[in-house]
């Protein structure tokens, strides 16, 4: 079990740090700052981010806050909702509209399939610890709609939209807004069935009987 978690570990710290290597590359500081900004600026990026994080502390500062708080269910059903999402917007509405190819290709594949299969697979083997309130899915909620304030803030700055259903530019305020509020939505249905899986297996664990010692 430890060597799979190494692995997706290792997989789910590699997306970021390829797709940045390849957004940076030959590029000036100045367009470089330009472009590291914009790397962090897609919701793809801060959700595998966040799942590399939770996935790597407990291996390598299992002592730590941090560690502690990523393998709490709570923050698991969260982190696989973001990953679901993820996996889900790109592949029905993004995938077509380019074709990576060679390293792009690689990095594509990771961000966006192997490190969110991954981490279901994970949280399908070994869990959380204890067992999440349904409130976590209110919870859940901040970080998407922090991320879409930034959008906004940002786009209308620099001109800048991280994917086209949040380009105010093109489709005006209204219709981001509400895709928004629909997105939003689905983020919670998500939570809430990974709460409710999780509140199960939880019920489960609890209910097995203890082994009998010699």
């Amino acid at each position: 079990m430890k060597a799979w978690r190494i692995l997706i570990a290792a997989v789910a710290c590699l997306g970021p740090a390829l797709q940045y290597g390849l957004m940076v590359y030959d590029e000036t500081l100045v367009s470089a700052t330009v472009k590291s900004v914009e790397f962090f600026s897609y919701f793809t990026i801060l959700s595998n981010m966040l799942a590399a994080g939770a996935l790597t502390a407990p291996l390598v500062a299992p002592a730590s806050a941090f560690a502690a708080w990523a393998e709490r269910s709570g923050p698991r059903a969260s982190i696989a909702t973001y990953l679901t999402i993820t996996a889900v917007v790109y592949h029905t509405l993004l995938a077509w509209q380019w074709h990576p190819q060679g390293l792009r290709l690689v990095s594509d594949t990771i961000l966006h399939t192997i490190t969110p299969a991954a981490y279901l697979v994970d949280l399908a083997l070994r869990g959380g610890q204890g067992r999440p309130r349904w409130i976590v899915a209110a919870k859940a909620m901040a970080f998407p709609a922090l991320f879409g304030l930034w959008t906004l803030l940002h786009g209308a700055l620099s001109g800048f939209y991280p994917y086209p259903f949040m380009n105010v530019a093109k489709r005006g305020y209204p219709a981001v807004v509400l895709t928004m509020v629909e997105m939003s939505l689905f983020f919670a249905l998500v939570a809430v069935v990974f709460i409710g899986l999780s509140r199960v297996r939880a019920k489960v664990a609890l209910g097995k009987p203890a082994p009998i010692s010699a």
